[in-house]
């Protein structure tokens, strides 16, 4: 598997992560601000969201169970086989390290997403770890965070892409020193600046020439225009 792996060790919140107008955008908040994390959980997601066109809140509703499970919205949460745990009671994920390196596990999206924002309650100062798959390529962009040292902070991460990078998968690592953690309000959207993906073709009939023809003229314009405020 290709994969970037970029290290983000005490990233301050909206991080930009190369000097163009397109560049990947990094958040984080915490119940305790630092230096290198100015912000609040609240003031993070706000600026996050501040850079999406839309966006879709997962509370966790429907989601019920261990292991695996699937929410209201979609989402289907999995544990890894690391060795972690995670179970739900449709509120938040609650993750267990249960002896593993770093409570581990993946979300996949019912739809492919340009961004992603998530809530952290108690990693005790351990590393927050997102693994995004490109959902055309398959390859893994890995993000390094580290939380703001302390028991008993609630922090926000969140990640735009680029414009032309849509994400299928989500894997989340945390490395809690305490072992217990949980997730809450998991969000996925699309950046104000994402290019509409292209329409799927594989089902066009080969006769309809025509159609293949529209389908293709619709997809030039759609990777041309970019959504705005």
């Amino acid at each position: 598997m290709k994969f970037n792996k970029l290290l983000l060790a005490g990233a301050t919140a909206a991080a930009l992560l190369a000097s163009n107008a397109h560049a990947v955008l990094l958040f984080q908040g915490s119940t305790t601000p630092t230096a290198d994390v100015p912000m609040t959980p609240s003031e993070a997601r706000a600026a996050w969201e501040a850079e999406l066109a839309s966006f879709d809140i997962d509370t966790l509703a429907g989601a019920s169970g261990s292991g695996t499970f699937t929410s209201a919205l979609g989402n289907t949460y999995s544990e890894t086989g690391n060795g972690s745990m995670i179970s739900s009671t449709g509120y938040n994920v609650s993750g267990n390290r249960n002896n593993a390196t770093l409570i581990e596990f993946n979300v996949e999206f019912p739809t492919w997403v340009n961004a992603v924002g998530f809530d952290v309650y108690d990693n005790d100062g351990g590393g927050m770890t997102l693994t995004l798959t490109d959902a055309n390529t398959g390859i893994e962009t890995v993000f390094d965070f580290d939380s703001t040292p302390g028991s008993g902070r609630t922090e926000f991460f969140g990640v735009v892409f680029d414009p032309n990078t849509y994400i299928s998968a989500l894997r989340v690592g945390g490395t809690d020193p305490g072992g217990i953690t949980s997730w809450d309000d998991f969000t996925t959207g699309v950046g104000i600046n994402a290019v509409t993906p292209p329409p799927p073709i594989s089902n066009v009939n080969a006769p309809a020439t025509f159609g293949l023809l529209a389908l293709s003229m619709a997809a030039f314009g759609a990777r041309s225009r970019r959504n705005k405020k």
